[in-house]
């Protein structure tokens, strides 16, 4: 067993703060407590929520010392010999989707896009390839989405390595790096490996040729090749996420680099550490943290988006010192934090709970961002001679910077209430600012204010010895009346362009790691948005002896629109999901498995009315997808 490492009393309150903070905030509380609230999740890790074993105390100092005995003077890196020196955390799984008529049974049409070469409204979602596709020269397919290709679906896998590096007893370096990061299996057969013009689709009139050529079927493969960039895929096999470091001192504890951040719920800023999470919010910060009166203070220093690089261009790429430069200060993104919070250690929450307490944690975050101008790229490519015979490079030219003028307030409010079997748990977030100048973000060009909200309240009954679970939830985001008619509905596919009068952007977005259903908000919109859902939940866990569980579970989803103007049917109600599941978990050996089942009855928001905007109207059809998923934690 780990031992816990020995500080003093102000660098311990500030270390256990940040870590009752990364546990708490990343418990999205669902049904059986098992991380994101949409369906059920893998179990924690084993141990996780548990105090560590104290190590043996140093011996004290003998106060009647001979004096012809000194004291022996500290070795060089005694420090280092404490604790464990590195340690590695980190899982193996495995997802496969089944996804029947996502695109809920609606076909392309010839609604005008204003995209040149594209004279055709797309399906919500995105169709298998074995129906009807558009013609040459952007026309809509034509016959109408009816073929009997109605399912799309595969697997894939990630595999994610969290080692920490412990320098001392007041320092840990840590990392993230994921290989084969949502790589689908079976998707980088050596069929594919050197393929010219992987990344550059060929035009029509060229497809025939090129799908025989440059497309061998895959059938003749015999092995798969691992994931490169320009070669067979689109990202590497191995990417290191994030590389940051934890110092303790009398004082508090500094944290920088490139690391995880979640507050709250995870409602918006997510980490992504549940076991089903994809994506997770990731800061480049300097951040300072200490306690004062049980409270825990934090400010921190975000380094935002920085604008064009020297290592953007040919000439920071052949830099001899290998050092890039930022080529703006004017652009860069800044952004500052500060946070209190109130929170109790796993096991003092614990001990007040079984005491019968009222136990209340909380805490409010805000964020300021900032971002003065905006570079404009310039299409003027200059040539540069040829150095040691190597090929003259051509590099990009970047052009002067103009006023964006951009800042944002955003407040974020959390707090949990546990009393006996109950728990219940608030958070709301609110974005307010202004764009001076949108550029294309608004069609009149003129400034927009920033007005978004977002709230989650979700309750928890814990009854028969923690083994069923009776949950409650209600969230909301706010929308916009801007409309993006005519594009995939998933909010990460499309592009929304305020109108001629319309000065706001309303819709807020949860989180995408922040799983509230299987279908509706997870994949056809991406993520909860213009939106109310209410969402009453179950689940009963079976304990077969020695850490061994096999549990059921279960949730309806009702959702309605706060906007219906800026949805596809101008109406009011989203829909009805209803998601149930099985699964096994074995928290000794950190084996899980388990399977979903997901449908959707879409409403009259996901209907296309007629005529009018759309051609002809067409009913949303019923969708559902089969989720199968294992993995292994350590």
């Amino acid at each position: 067993m780990k031992q816990r490492r020995s500080l003093h009393l102000p660098s311990l309150l500030a270390g256990a703060a940040v870590v009752a903070l990364a546990q708490a905030a990343s418990a999205q509380m669902a049904p059986g407590g098992f991380g994101g609230p949409g369906g059920m999740q893998p179990p924690p890790p084993p141990g996780a929520g548990q105090e560590k074993e104290e190590g043996p105390a140093e011996e004290a100092p003998e106060e009647n010392r001979p004096s012809d005995l000194e004291p022996l003077s500290g070795y060089a890196e005694q420090g280092r010999h404490r604790m464990q020196i590195f340690e590695l955390d980190g899982y193996l799984r495995l997802r496969s989707d089944f996804m029947h008529q996502f695109f809920l049974g609606q076909s392309y049409t010839t609604i005008n896009t204003g995209i040149p070469n594209m004279n055709y409204g797309l399906p919500p979602f995105p169709v298998p390839l074995d129906c009807p596709r558009p013609g040459p020269n952007g026309t809509p397919p034509t016959s109408p989405i009816n073929c009997g290709s109605k399912n799309i679906g595969g697997a894939n896998l990630r595999f994610r390595l969290e080692p920490t590096l412990n320098v001392t007893d007041q320092v840990r370096v840590h990392a993230q790096i994921d290989v084969l990061d949502n790589t689908i299996m079976g998707s980088t057969p050596d069929s594919l490996a050197g393929i010219e013009g992987f990344n550059r689709p060929p035009p029509p009139s060229m497809a025939t040729a090129i799908d025989t050529v440059n497309n061998p079927s895959g059938f003749l493969s015999t092995s798969q090749d691992p994931p490169e960039v320009g070669q067979n895929g689109f990202m590497s096999s191995i990417r290191a996420k994030r590389a940051w470091a934890e110092v303790d001192t009398e004082f508090g504890s500094i944290r920088f680099g490139r690391m995880p951040w979640h507050w709250g719920r995870g409602m918006f800023y997510n980490q992504g550490s549940c076991a089903d999470c994809d994506v997770g919010t990731t800061v480049d910060r300097v951040m300072g943290l200490t306690t004062v009166y049980g409270h825990q203070l934090a400010v921190a220093w975000d380094l935002g988006a920085q604008g064009p690089t020297t290592q953007q261009l040919t000439l920071g790429r052949n830099s001899p010192d290998g050092y890039p430069y930022d080529l703006s200060q004017n652009d860069d993104g800044l952004q500052l934090m500060a946070a209190i919070t109130k929170i109790d250690s796993p096991v003092t929450l614990r001990e007040r709970v079984d005491r019968g307490d009222v136990v209340v944690n909380y805490g409010l975050q805000v964020v300021y961002r900032n971002q003065g101008d905006v570079v404009i790229p310039m299409n003027t490519p200059t040539a540069q001679p040829s150095v040691n015979g190597a090929q003259p490079q051509t590099p990009t030219e970047v052009g002067a910077t103009a006023h964006l003028g951009a800042w944002s307030f955003t407040p974020d409010i959390w707090f949990k209430l546990n009393y006996k079997a109950l728990t219940l748990e608030f958070e709301g977030i609110g974005i307010f600012g202004k764009i001076d100048t949108p550029g294309i973000l608004a069609m009149d060009q003129k400034s927009l204010t920033l007005l978004q909200l977002g709230w989650v309240l979700a309750s928890e009954l814990r009854l028969y010895r923690d083994a069923f679970f009776v949950g409650l939830e209600t969230g909301g985001a706010t929308g916009d009346q801007a409309e993006a008619p005519g594009q995939y509905l998933n909010y990460r596919w499309r592009f929304v362009q305020q109108p001629t009068g319309d000065h706001a952007i309303n819709d807020f977005h949860f989180s995408p790691d922040y799983h509230v259903d299987e279908i509706l908000f997870r994949h056809i919109l991406g993520t909860v948005t213009n939106a109310i859902y209410i969402k009453p939940a179950t689940s009963y866990w079976f304990d077969l002896g020695r850490t061994r569980a096999v549990g059921l579970n279960g949730s309806i989803i009702y959702s309605l629109a706060q906007v219906p103007v800026s949805t596809p049917g101008n109406d009011l109600m989203w829909g009805i999901e209803m998601n149930v599941g099985a699964g096994y978990r074995n928290t000794a050996e950190g084996f899980y498995g388990g399977f979903t089942w997901g449908v959707l009855w879409p409403l009259g928001a996901l209907n296309r009315p007629g005529p009018g905007l759309w051609p002809s109207a067409e009913d949303a059809s019923v969708a559902q997808i089969l989720r199968i998923y294992m993995g292994v934690k350590f």
